[in-house]
């Protein structure tokens, strides 16, 4: 439960009826009956808490509402983060800064390939890229860029600066470029 000043972000709702062996509905369609006084998540400050093991959870049941949930803390917490991407959940991304500000290098890697699980449980497999087609994309940069270019190809892209960022379509049909910004 929230302490004072703390604020719940998502409570826990109790179920319409507790499944036990002569009444039985899966979670996704047994009705809610009531909202309980336990917060999911809860905020204080620049802290959020979870009530319930809710990476855990993601993991083993791959549940789309715990990421959901999860994301949208990461939103309140970061309200200006560093990527802004318009890929599909698996595109993977990794920046890299170099230089003084004046002579600055920001290279952003674009990686879109689909693990599968194909052998031995717990090993992922990485064999064919999912394209990305003119993907919007935004980088949180310090100052309006000469160029923004994607490389290795050196393909220069058009852009415009906004409140700080950059903004730009990509297009990356192998599964890996870096979006480099000059």
């Amino acid at each position: 439960t929230p302490d004072k000043g703390a604020k719940t972000l998502c409570q826990i709702v109790e179920p319409y009826f507790e499944r036990t062996y002569d009444h039985f509905s899966g979670h996704s369609y047994t009705p809610p009956d009531k909202a309980s006084r336990y917060g999911a998540a809860i905020q204080s400050g620049r802290v959020i808490t979870f009530g319930v093991p809710i990476l855990e959870a993601f993991a083993r049941h791959g549940n789309l509402q715990y990421r959901q949930i999860f994301g949208n803390c990461l939103n309140r917490l970061l309200p200006e983060p560093l990527i802004r991407d318009h890929g599909p959940v698996h595109l993977e991304t990794t920046v890299l800064r170099s230089g003084e500000r004046a002579a600055a290098r920001t290279i952003v890697h674009l990686i879109s390939y689909i693990p599968s699980r194909q052998a031995t449980e717990g090993l992922d497999l990485v064999h064919d890229p999912v394209p990305l087609v003119e993907m919007p994309i935004s980088v949180r940069v310090p100052a309006v860029p000469k160029q923004v270019a994607l490389q290795p190809a050196g393909q220069v892209l058009p852009f415009t600066y906004e409140g700080g960022y950059v903004h730009t379509h990509v297009t990356v049909l192998n599964g890996h470029a870096m979006l480099v910004i000059n």
